[in-house]
């Protein structure tokens, strides 16, 4: 199982409480599921129950791909999260003439039929900035409560069932002051804390009623969420945080310190968005401004064996969707602003060098299901094939969603969710 891990860059962390002596256990279980099956777990937080966007299939069968419903929200950047049957994602609805007035929405869908079950809404800015705007944080569900997080730094708590506010807070003190892409990464939770990637070293909530656990002291940009780590990498809990300038892992409990990397790339970068990830014992980065590092765990130290710009973003703006590991090759979709630099990137994961790239390939995201990758590229196309060592075999195209598509696409079983930004949602039925 291909599990996205994040190690972090650290020094000591001022927090506002420690507890040296609170533990926390992680323990990630991977459910099979079959591809002809009407309902499979659930995904309850961004990246999926293993925080790794894979899904729970071995294999992947299907010949076509048929709506079963659509719904309408209003603009957003973020994905869906599904559990117990219902399917939750965010919106906006400002524009350019009611900025001030808008309003982001919270919503619950029934993922079966698409219908609305409830909706709870505040007051933000839409605040589009080379995108259409609106929330990018996907909301998380666990024992039956909401986490959601703002673009302004709106955080809530909601009962799961019916919307009731169970607490808010609010991270307003950590804007940056450039506009930039507001807060971005999803709320983590680990024990009786929910996670940030908020300020320069996180922020740490107690799940239950809001109260700060720990906390950073000044503001600092960071896109990724929160990922808990394995208790067999250090013998301890653990949560990774990667910011635009540091890669940090820190006790969950106290926000301490538990590594270091010995990072090569000094200038900060602008868009660091994609969740790290490990394949046999290596550690993968992406840099948006610098390329894609690997790195080795010695003891507590990360240290960084090689920089690829082979495996670097046409366009460091657009560093931002998923990878897929098949075999010994990493795949991605690179963007550009203009048409050089934008399709289908295969590079090597023993040494970070190119070996082929497939120009016909629109800037999107992707999913991997054994040697089959689902693409949902950002003009609303389905597209899924074979994955060899010389080519991407595509064996179906489809036009699922007519708004820009960056947000990642969700499968459980034989469903497929997706969004785009313009708020429409739909769930297809794949056979």
């Amino acid at each position: 199982m291909k599990r996205l891990l994040g190690i972090g860059n650290a020094y000591v962390h001022r927090c506002r409480r420690a507890d040296r002596a609170a533990g926390f256990v992680f323990v990630c279980m991977l459910v099979a599921g079959s591809a002809g099956a009407a309902r499979a777990e659930d995904w309850p937080h961004y990246l999926g129950p293993n925080f790794d966007l894979q899904p729970a299939l071995e294999t992947f069968a299907a010949q076509s791909a048929t709506q079963l419903w659509k719904a309408k929200v209003t603009t957003g950047m973020c994905s869906v999260t599904i559990a117990d049957g219902l399917l939750y994602t965010m919106g906006n609805d400002g524009t350019d003439e009611n900025e001030d007035s808008a309003r982001d929405h919270v919503y619950c869908l029934d993922a079966a039929t698409g219908a609305e079950k409830w909706t709870f809404d505040y007051a933000c800015l839409l605040l589009p900035n080379l995108h259409p705007g609106g929330p990018s944080s996907t909301p998380t569900v666990h024992q039956g409560k909401l986490y959601t997080l703002s673009k302004q730094g709106h955080i809530y708590c909601l009962d799961a069932k019916t919307g009731k506010k169970l607490w808010d807070a609010s991270a307003k003190r950590y804007r940056v002051k450039q506009r930039w892409w507001g807060f971005a990464g999803s709320p983590t939770v680990i024990g009786d804390a929910v996670i940030y990637n908020i300020g320069e070293q996180g922020l740490a909530l107690n799940k239950n009623t809001g109260n700060v656990v720990w906390s950073s002291e000044t503001s600092m940009v960071g896109y990724a969420t929160a990922l808990p780590l394995p208790v067999s990498m250090f013998d301890r809990p653990a949560v990774a945080l990667l910011t635009n300038r540091d890669f940090l892992v820190l006790n969950p409990a106290t926000g301490r310190s538990v590594a270091t990397y010995a990072k090569k790339w000094q200038e900060k970068s602008n868009c660091n968005a994609i969740t790290p990830y490990l394949h046999k014992g290596k550690i993968y980065l992406v840099h948006s401004a610098h390329g894609m590092s690997r790195l080795s765990l010695h003891g507590t130290v990360l240290k960084q064996d090689w920089l690829s710009e082979d495996a670097k973003y046409a366009n460091e703006w657009y560093a931002f969707n998923t990878h897929v590991i098949h075999n010994d090759n990493i795949y991605f979709i690179t963007k550009d602003r203009n048409s050089a630099g934008t399709g289908l990137l295969c590079v090597d994961a023993e040494t970070g060098r190119r070996k082929w790239f497939d120009d016909k390939y629109d800037f999107g995201n992707a999913l991997g299901i054994g040697d089959t990758m689902i693409m949902l590229s950002e003009k609303g196309e389905l597209i899924w094939g074979k994955l060899t060592e010389e080519a991407f075999k595509e064996t179906h195209r489809q036009k699922i969603l007519d708004g820009l598509c960056w947000s990642k696409p969700v499968m459980l079983g034989n469903r497929l969710y997706a969004r785009d930004a313009q708020g429409t949602v739909v769930c297809l039925k794949l056979e």
